[in-house]
């Protein structure tokens, strides 16, 4: 980070600055309803967060009111319910509906506030990613062994398709004494992308100072572009995670693989937000500023589907 840091400063130094002044007054100050819902395969329960935005002017009316919240499946309306206290599954103060989706099901929302327009969207949810075989490999990287995560999928030629890789990993630490328990964390792996043509996909700036990119949530989304009806296979890694062994612990991982196939609405939602956070040098202002993908008619947000896969606990290959 400090290395591009440092590079856009240089490239800053030789441009002219400037100040200029502006004025707020006369914007669009018109609230507008914030809607965020993300419907799946994985679970039996859809969170719907439902908000009013805030304007430039910090103008705001009925901040207080509940919305008017329209769910439908394939057309059949859907309960709204509604979730006062945070759980494990949900956030305080949020709305959700209860029932297993499936692939091509069609979703709408509609949601409206007192005195504001009504906000819509609608989304499909997509067919299951075309898996043919995922492995987990040790293999030889730039630096010693890398674990490689190695997925083989057939596109279909007939349809625009959008997917998506995710790793979990999990360390399990058992202690040789009885009376301690053991302990089990959770944490997302960083890939590396650089090898795989599927992902690495720098230009410009990045390809002349080879920077990499980060990915919103370590979920590594592409397009068809590159395999529209091909049979492919990604092959992405991490470090190795060797894990430890002692007279008072033992230290082991293990890895799960999540696949997704995603409407083309989630993907572009994820995809801007991959560009503004890579956006180094519209931070700096050598670059305009780039916005977040929304599909809320009258609204901001996203409604998008999502059909996931996930692979059982993968232990670490041995050598």
């Amino acid at each position: 980070m400090i290395y591009r840091i440092v590079i856009i400063l240089l490239i800053a130094a030789y441009l002219q600055s400037c100040d200029n002044e502006f004025s707020l007054e006369g914007i669009d100050t018109q609230q507008k309803t914030v809607l965020f819902c993300f419907p799946t395969t994985k679970g039996d329960t859809t969170l719907i967060q439902v908000s009013q935005s805030t304007s430039v002017n910090n103008q705001m009316i009925n901040i207080i009111s509940k919305p008017s919240i329209n769910f439908t499946v394939n057309g059949r309306e859907k309960e709204i319910k509604f979730n006062e206290k945070p759980t494990a599954m949900l956030p305080p103060n949020s709305y959700y509906v209860l029932g297993e989706l499936k692939e091509k099901d069609r979703i709408n929302i509609e949601v409206s506030y007192p005195d504001m327009t009504v906000a819509k969207s609608r989304t499909e949810i997509p067919e299951p990613f075309p898996l043919i075989k995922s492995e987990i490999a040790l293999k030889n990287g730039d630096y010693g062994k890398e674990i490689h995560f190695v997925v083989s999928f057939k596109d279909n030629a007939a349809t625009k398709d959008y997917y998506g890789i995710r790793v979990l990993r999990k360390k399990i630490t058992e202690y040789m004494p009885s009376n301690k328990q053991n302990q089990i964390e959770y944490a997302p792996v960083e890939l590396k992308v650089d090898k795989e043509p599927l992902l690495s996909d720098k230009t410009g700036f990045d390809d002349i100072f080879g920077l990499s990119k980060e990915y919103y949530r370590f979920i590594y989304i592409w397009d068809d572009n590159m395999v529209n009806g091909r049979e492919y296979t990604l092959n992405v890694g991490t470090g190795q995670y060797p894990g430890s062994k002692d007279e008072y612990q033992k230290e082991t991982y293990e890895f799960k693989i999540f696949l997704y196939k995603l409407s083309e609405e989630l993907y572009k939602y994820i995809k801007s937000i991959n560009d503004i956070n890579n956006n180094e040098l519209g931070n700096y202002g050598l670059a305009p500023i780039r916005s977040h993908f929304t599909n809320i008619e009258n609204g901001i947000g996203i409604l998008g589907g999502c059909n996931i896969y996930e692979s059982e606990w993968l232990d670490m290959p041995e050598e």
